[in-house]
Order: structure tokens, then sequence, then C-alpha cells
């Protein structure tokens, strides 16, 4: 396949793949909206259901408190409660107790509609009197556990009542028996079927929480049924909180039901709402299908109106990938040449850090690549203060110029010093900016060594090393330029070595070689390191003192290096004497330049000669006139 039909390829499955983004987009979208919108209606209807709810439960604790109110007037009628106090204490017979009690109980009866039926005990559970209920009334609660009022829903000779106790207690809080009054239930009849105008679906109960039974209307509407909890209810009872309102959702395991429940006569029992789950939550089903389902018939046209308008910027990707192409084959080419090139090449970033270097690099500087990227320059190259320096002038002019070109003097990964040919050139973005720096170098430390080996040839004598005539020359008026500048003296001596052709023409050339370089050495040991020593040729040195206090001391540097030179030498096992005779000649009394001091010191040799030989003179103007 060509590179055309490639990227024409890359286009239509780039096409392909954005349609696919966008209906994946649009799926998620609907799904983000339809996320926030479900909660928002879910929590609305179920917190609109709780409150109806919680309005019919404050209806029935009403009735329940208006109940057990009764219960307690009729408790607190203190003439009866006294007669009950004097049965109790002895002091009255329970047939009296019975006779007084009957017919005001009975009255009773005419205080509420509701109300049909009052029962006093005594203190132990014995009947005094029991007006309206004349069936033995089951399961009253034990004496000993009722403190105030207690009420709930029996079944009473095939009716369903409302039953309140209340204990009948005196003034030092002796129990002296217990009240139970009965009560119709129409009212809860009506409570328990206004449910359903909540869900048309839904039932409503009464549940005693303790004892797990349920108390509904029955199926002709007109009364109400106890019964044990239906497994609908029964499996959310466990998730259920008797002190609080709430919901209870189906946990999906044969459960379809939804509960919402609400404590009622402070938490004696429950008013449970019980409704289809999915008819229940149809309204917000409904109103979430509409945001759905306009997002999902948008999404074609959505899609189509995409495709219009990535078409031409794929076309315009397609072209650039193609120029990409082409530049990827010259970045290939680049890297080639980055790769292959003889020269060392690194890249660095703004701040001189190394980001980038080519094999030339490893070769020439033994660093590998792990361990230089990353690294600042100055510390890779363990520059010494010298050097910091001149790398700090260097990137001091970079960041004027962008640009730089010399040597410059590193050292390798093993401590050896290397003098590379190095240009560097910044790269810039559109704002000017230096984004990165591209060093180029060469080793040419080698070049550098023969450069300064063929510079000190040509300064230094070959024999001896010390340096020559022309070098001389050079460093004597350097030193008189000093001299006159500071105003001090320096003198310039003459040196030849006596006796010396005897020994050449005895011994050798290669003899006499071996004592010039032992003359020298001897030199060297006895000058000061500011002394300057030279060979001019044959066996004549020239010796340059500089700072000098006075012009004898001159004398006295002569006269200890004649002495040395006097001492024997030891050439191939013989010993060898020579001497030496010096001329001097002072600045600035003898001489104004280098030239003359030269001059004159070699007459002022002669003049030793002349006087025997082993001895120095200093240069006499009177004999130059």
């Amino acid at each position: 396949m060509s590179e055309l039909a490639a990227i024409r390829l890359i286009r239509r499955k780039a096409m392909l793949l954005s349609m696919l983004g966008i209906l994946i987009s649009g799926v998620l979208v609907a799904v983000v909206t339809a996320v926030p919108i479900y909660q928002s209606s879910r929590e609305g209807l179920e917190r609109s259901t709780l409150m109806g709810i919680q309005a019919q439960a404050a209806a029935l604790d009403n009735l329940v408190q208006r109940y057990e109110g009764i219960a307690h007037q009729i408790v607190s009628r203190t003439e009866i409660r006294r007669r009950l106090e004097a049965y109790v204490d002895g002091d009255l017979p329970l047939a009296e107790l019975i006779e007084y009690t009957r017919p005001r109980l009975a009255d009773a009866l005419d205080s509420s509609p509701a109300l049909v039926g009052v029962q006093r005990l005594g203190p132990f559970g014995e009947v005094i009197t029991d007006s309206g209920t004349t069936a033995e009334v089951p399961a009253h609660p034990a004496l000993d556990e009722l403190v105030e009022v207690e009420s709930r829903l029996v079944r009473l000779d095939g009716r369903i009542l409302w039953r309140a106790s209340a204990a009948i207690i005196d003034a030092n809080g002796r129990r002296l028996g217990t009240d139970v009054l009965f009560f119709e239930v129409d009212s809860l009849v009506g409570l328990l079927v206004d449910t359903r105008a909540l869900e048309p679906s839904a039932r409503g109960y009464l549940l005693d929480f303790r004892e797990r039974r349920l108390v509904s209307v029955n199926e002709a509407g007109d009364g109400l049924v106890i019964r044990e909890a239906t497994s609908s209810v029964a499996g959310g009872l466990d998730r259920v909180d008797p002190d609080r309102p709430g919901v209870v959702w189906p946990q999906f395991d044969g459960q379809t039901q939804v509960l919402f429940y609400t404590p009622v006569g402070g938490g004696r029992c429950l008013l449970l709402v019980e409704a289809p789950f999915w008819s229940f939550y149809q309204p917000v089903v409904t109103r979430l299908l509409w945001p759905l389902g306009v997002v999902l018939l948008l999404l074609p046209l959505v899609a189509f109106l995409s495709g219009r308008a990535l078409s031409p910027v794929l076309r315009r990707l397609s072209s650039q990938a193609e120029e990409l192409e082409r530049s990827a084959d010259e970045l290939r080419l680049a890297a080639s040449v980055f790769e292959g090139t003889g020269e060392a090449i690194m890249i660095t970033s703004p701040h001189h850090h190394i980001l980038r270097v080519n094999p030339a690099f490893t070769r020439i500087t033994g660093f590998e690549v792990e361990e230089v990227l990353g690294q600042p320059l100055a510390e890779l190259f363990q520059l010494g203060d010298d050097d910091a320096g001149q790398l700090q002038d260097v990137c001091d002019r970079l960041h004027r110029e962008h640009s730089w070109q010399g040597e410059m003097d590193y050292r390798n990964k093993w401590g050896e010093r290397l003098t590379a040919l190095q240009t560097i050139s910044g790269v810039t973005d559109e704002s000017g900016r230096v984004g990165h720096y591209i060093h180029i170098f060469n080793d040419i430390t080698e070049n550098k060594v023969a450069e300064r080996r063929m510079r000190h040839q040509a300064h230094h004598d070959s024999l001896t090393d010390l340096p020559n005539r022309g070098a001389l020359k050079h460093s004597i008026a350097a030193a008189v330029a000093r001299a006159h500048h500071d105003e001090e003296a320096l003198a310039v001596l003459f040196l030849d070595l006596d006796h010396f052709k005897e020994v050449n023409d005895r011994l050798g050339h290669a003899a006499g070689d071996r004592l010039l370089k032992e003359v020298a050495q001897r030199l060297l040991r006895l000058l000061r390191h500011e002394d300057t020593v030279g060979r001019l040729g044959g066996d004549e040195f020239l010796i340059l003192l500089e700072g000098l206090p006075a012009p004898r001391f001159a004398g006295q540097v002569a006269a200890k290096l004649i002495e040395a030179l006097t001492q024997p030498f030891v050439l191939d096992g013989e010993q060898v004497k020579v001497g030496a005779s010096i001329g001097i000649a002072v600045f600035p009394e003898h001489a104004p330049d280098a030239e003359a001091l030269i001059n004159h010191a070699d007459a002022a040799m002669y003049d030793a000669k002349a006087a025997g030989r082993g001895t120095f003179c200093y240069f006499d103007q009177r004999k130059a006139r």
C-alpha cells in the first residue's frame, strides 16, 4: 500500500472514529442528563409520598391521643379512685365498691361516641366493673409493667377495636388498679383507605412493630382485619428504622414492592404504605424518557452535521500528514547525520542541561548517554575554577547573541583535559526565545599539544630546553619595561664556559652536550624562581636577574655561579673541570634597552676573559667610549 493510500485510509478511519465518538458522547450526555433528572424526580416523588403519609400519621396520632386522653379523664375521677383506694386498704368491701363504681363508669360511655366499652380491674386483676364489653378481654398488659397508658388494636368478638389501658395510681405512687377502654375504629378505616390516594395501587397498613402484626382494611372497605405481616412487608422490616420516616426499596429477590413508613403513637406502631415498585415509579421513568428520546433523536443529525464539518478538517489533516511524512524523511536524514557524524553533537536546554548526545560524543568524552542526560554541563565535565569562569563567559554571550564559536577546555570521564573546537547555536521560537542550544565540537587536544610543542621548540634550546636567543630577548625586553615602570634595577649576565673546547675535543661532542645539560641544571638550581636563564648557543648562557636592590647583588650571584661551575663534572666516569667567565650589564646604568644590555654584557664577559677567566666584570662605559 502506498503512503498516499495509507493516509486516505487513515482519514476514513478518523471520520468513522469521529462519528463513533460523537455517538458515544451523545449517549454519555444523555446519561449524565438523565441521572440528575431521575434522582430529582424520584426524590420529589418519594418526598411528597412521605409527606402525605406523615400527614395521615399525624391524624392517627391525634386520634390515639384523644382515646388516651379519655382514658386519663376516667382514671382521674377522684371519688371513684378514693373508693378503690379504700378497697385496697381493706376499708371497703368489694360488693360496695362494685355497686358504687358500675353506674358511674357506665356513664363514661356517653363521653365519646367512639367509646364502646369500659372495664375496671382491681390491683390483682379482678374485674370490678365491665360496662359495654361483656366478653372476656384477652391479653391484658401485665399490671406490673403498665406505667401510665398503653394502647393498641385488638380483636374482640370478631370486631377490631382500639384498646387503651391506663394504670390507676394513688398519691403515694401505689398501683390501685387498671382501666381498660375500647373504642370503635371507623376513623382509622378512613385513614387507611385514604392512603390509596397517594398511589391507586398502594395499600395502607398499621403495623404493630413488636409483634409484626398488620392491621389493614378488609375487602369490603368498611372494617379492619389483623393478620401476620406479608412476605413483601416482612422482607423490608429488617431495614426499617421505627423512630423516623423512610423508604425501603425492594432487593429484587422476589420482592417487588416499595414500602413507605412513618412512626405512629410514639413509635409503638408504624403506618405503612405498600406500592408496586414499577407502577409507583412509572411517572419518574416517563419523565426520564423525554430527554433521553430527544438526545437520541438528535444524535444522527449531530453526527451528520459533524461529519460535514469534519470533512474539510480531515482533508487538511491528510495534506498535513503528507507534509509530515516528507518532514519525517528529512528528520530521518537529519537523525542519520546526527548519529553518524564524526563530530560530537550535544543538545542542551536554555539552562544548559544536557538533553541529547550522539555516539561521537560518547566516543570523544567517554561518557555514556545514560550518564549525561539531564546533567548540568558544568558539573558533567568536572570544570575547575578557571574553566567554570570561561563557561560562564560563554553562557553570558549566548544569552546576548544566541551563538558562540571558539575553543573550550573540558575534562573527559577519566579526568583528562580535553580541548574542543566548539560551535554553539541557539534554536529560537517565533517569539525569539531560545528553546535549546546545539553544541558541535571536535577534540583538538592532540593538535593543541603539537602546537604547544612546536611553540616550545621555537622558543627553547633543543639541547638544554632553556629559552633560546629570541625568547631571551623577548623576556629581557619585557623585564626592562616592568623595571622602567616600577623604577627598579635588573641585570643581564653573559656567561661563557672556560676550557669547554678542550673537553669537547678530548671527549667528543656527545660528552660536550651532556656537559652543557648539566651546566644548565646547576644554573637552574642556583637561581631564583623569578630569574631567567637561557642558552645563546655553543657554551654561552644568558641570565636575567630582576628586582635587584642594588647592582652589587648581580656580582654576588655571578660569584656563586662561577664557584658552582668550578666544581668537577663527571662524564663517562671521568671527572672534568671547567670554569666560567661572566659579564654583567645593569639597567638602567649600563643600557636603556634589551639589545644594548645583551651587547654590553657580552663586552664585559670578554673583559672577564682578558682578566684571566674564572671571574666576572661589570660593563665599563669608559672603555666603550
